[in-house]
């Protein structure tokens, strides 16, 4: 499918229609998703009809993704959602959550705010139409679309078959893939296991990142041009755009390097607010994830070690 600009006759790559009618242009026969070339990729992704919200069930990402795309040319899309989303705009991914105050809800991603974190991804990682991906990650992750559309954004391949990718990301609790070409890997696991792979393949770069869906899933990434031991005892730094904050949550007060404080974040890939709730924020502020952590003098987060799993502070009386 072709997504236009009528004014200016270019092609609107902030939509993900307009990346894979892109790609098809460019690299027609070029693998894109599975055994799909970008040619009969963009031919699957075909506008679905004008209903408010299209609803779909979980799926693998190869059968949902030209669904997706499909369904954002015209209206919201939600994934594995059951109930009516009270609140939403066309182009918006609508994928469930967790608030921090406990309750679930619906989280609504702009597209165009996943394709601007999935560039900046993409650069970060060097990723390139010679790479082929593999994702280990659920649909309803944000993160998971957020690599998927930085792999679409360069032409790379998001392969099905393990054993001879490139890059893997692997955001569950899925191996790593047995490939002579593996040359990258992001493991979303404890200090202890990203350790036990980097000295077990020593040739290998191993990366890992801050999950937080409410900011398009990976708003902080390792880069690879760290020295390694950085990789286990932090949690990388943030993306292109994106804004880190250490608070004192009792004071409001900015906390100096090294001192552990609430986490606030803000830029691009910040939720636009929640479907059937209240929205978590305002469009340019920051963000309190409620999450503690510090940031070292390379500006990587650290979380402290007894708190590595997402701790949240309890509000004073």
């Amino acid at each position: 499918m072709r997504v236009t600009d009528h004014e200016t006759g270019q092609d609107d790559l902030d939509t993900l229609a307009g990346l894979i009618a892109q790609q098809a242009r460019q690299t027609p026969y070029a693998p894109a998703l599975g055994s799909l070339d970008y040619r009969a990729l963009a031919e699957l992704v075909m506008p679905r009809g004008d209903d408010p919200v299209v609803t779909l069930a979980k799926s693998d990402l190869d059968k949902l993704l030209p669904e997706v795309v499909g369904g954002l040319a015209r209206s919201a899309v939600a994934v594995g959602i059951e109930g009516l989303v009270k609140r939403s705009h066309p182009g918006e991914l609508i994928l469930p959550i967790r608030r921090e105050d406990g309750d679930d809800d619906l989280a609504r991603h702009t597209q165009s705010a996943l394709i601007r974190m999935a560039r900046a991804l993409a650069t970060r990682f060097d990723l390139s139409a010679r790479d082929r991906i593999w994702i280990d990650g659920s649909v309803t992750d944000p993160a998971t679309w957020m690599i998927a559309i930085a792999a679409l954004s360069v032409g790379a391949h998001i392969s099905l078959q393990k054993t001879d990718v490139t890059v893997a990301w692997l955001l569950s609790d899925g191996d790593e893939p047995d490939s002579p070409d593996l040359r990258l890997v992001h493991l979303r696991a404890p200090r202890e296991a990203l350790a036990a792979l980097q000295s077990a393949h020593p040739g290998l770069t191993v990366v890992n990142g801050f999950a937080l869906p409410e900011a398009g899933g990976l708003p902080l990434t390792s880069d690879p041009r760290d020295p390694p031991e950085t990789v286990p005892a932090t949690v990388g730094r943030p993306l292109a755009d994106t804004q880190v904050m250490i608070v004192d949550p009792r004071t409001g007060m900015d906390m100096l390097l090294y001192q552990t404080g609430e986490v606030w974040l803000r830029g691009p890939g910040l939720i636009a607010g929640y479907a059937n709730g209240i929205a978590p924020f305002e469009q340019g502020h920051f963000l309190r994830t409620g999450v503690l952590g510090y940031l070292d003098s390379e500006g990587r987060l650290v979380l402290p070690r007894t708190e590595e799993e997402a701790l949240h502070i309890e509000p004073e009386d």
